[in-house]
Parts: C-alpha cells; sequence; structure tokens
C-alpha cells in the first residue's frame, strides 16, 4: 500500500515515515501543503495522513479540494488542534478519521491499518487467495502454514496485484504503487520481478500477460 504524508514538523514527520517503512509501506513524504497537492495530483495513494496546519496549503482546504474532486481516498488528520469543533469540521469535511497530538507512533499505523481494512472492504489484516495466505500487518506470505521468501518488490507487487484481481494493469501503474517519487525504477524491470513471482508461486498464481497492456490475475 502507498501512503502520503503531510506533516509540517519535520522531526514528527520523519518518525511517522520511519515508523510506516518499518510497518511495509511504501510512503512519499512533504513538508508543504502545496508539494503535498501537487503529488496528490500527480500520483495514486492508498491513504492520506494530513496535519492541518501545513504551510502554502492549509490541510482543511487540501481535503475540501480532493471531496470536491470526488476523490475517495482515505484521509487520517494528524493535528493538535483538539478542540471538538476543529475534530468536528475535519470531519464534516471528508476525513475519514482524526488522531490529535500528541500521540503514540504505533497508533498512526493501527489507525493506518484500519482505514485500509475498511477501504478495501477487509475484516481483518489476512488476505486469501487460492491455497495462499497473504498477513498485511506483517508483511508474510504463506501457502500451507509455510512462509515463501519474497523480496520487498516482490511482495508490494503480489500484494498490489492481489488488490486489483480481474483488472488489467499496465507497468507503469504497478510502477505508481511500488515506488516513492525518490525511487529511481525502470518499469521494464516489472518483467523480471513478475517472473520471479511466477516461479516462486508457481501454481498458486494465475497471473497472465496481455500483450501490449500489462498483467491480469484472476
Amino acid at each position: 500500500m502507498k501512503i502520503l504524508l503531510l506533516e509540517d514538523n519535520e522531526t514528527l514527520a520523519d518518525g511517522i515515515y520511519k515508523k510506516l517503512k518499518e510497518a511495509g509501506f511504501i510512503a512519499d513524504l512533504f513538508y508543504d501543503g502545496e508539494e503535498g497537492l501537487y503529488a496528490l495530483e500527480t500520483s495514486v495513494y492508498d491513504l492520506l495522513i494530513l496535519d492541518l496546519g501545513l504551510p502554502g496549503i492549509d490541510g482543511i482546504e487540501i481535503i475540501k479540494k480532493l471531496r470536491k474532486s470526488q476523490q475517495n481516498l482515505p484521509i487520517l488528520v494528524i493535528s493538535a488542534r483538539d478542540k471538538l469543533d476543529q475534530r468536528i469540521l475535519g470531519l464534516d469535511m471528508g476525513a475519514d478519521d482524526y488522531l490529535c497530538k500528541p500521540f503514540e507512533l504505533d497508533e498512526v499505523i493501527a489507525r493506518v491499518q484500519a482505514l485500509l481494512r475498511r477501504s478495501k472492504n477487509l475484516l481483518s489484516n489476512t488476505i486469501h487467495y487460492k491455497d495462499l495466505v497473504f498477513e498485511t500487518q506483517s508483511n508474510i506470505l504463506k501457502r500451507k502454514d509455510v512462509s515463501i521468501e519474497l523480496s520487498k518488490r516482490e511482495l508490494r507487487i503480489f500484494e498490489y496485484l492481489v488488490n486489483n484481481l480481474n483488472v488489467i494493469v499496465s507497468k507503469e501503474t504497478i510502477v505508481e504503487h511500488i515506488t516513492t517519487v525518490d525511487d529511481d525504477f525502470n518499469p521494464t524491470a516489472v518483467e523480471t520481478y513478475i517472473s520471479r513471482l511466477r516461479k516462486k508461486l508457481k501454481d498458486s498464481i494465475n497471473l497472465k500477460t496481455v500483450r501490449g497492456l500489462g498483467y491480469i490475475m484472476s
């Protein structure tokens, strides 16, 4: 899953960013509202962690713009604005959850995982596909209770494919979901990772190449 974090307190932002990476998420971090809004307009994310008091563009304005464009991106607000009317305003504008500072970093991760489950209509942190079980919280893939060794890239690609079953996805779309703005990643490398997934998972996945379009897992 790919997350955008917008927080102008660099110490807090760096702590959350590190925690997200440790939890296995792909994450982009910006300290400025305008830069964050540009990222939202030019990239694809599964969730937004948003501070309201951002320089450039206020967090409330970002929420308004997202909801006006009818984007249903899950939004977790993290803010020092802990008064009830501010929390109500954030939720009324379209935020999905509101976490007041100060907070424990583990709570951020728990809120993120809960919002992602809700957005994907999942009842737990476990995804079942044929004889495979993917534990999203621990980032472990198993077959009959035996862990399968996958690289981080392979695991992220598998996760994206299993969350988009029966949908043709291009190499470029896959790259968009498994990389950050700082990654130097050639879309042609996706072919290599797809080949490795097929070799490691064998009959446990039904993954086809659609010539000229991309891949589909069904």
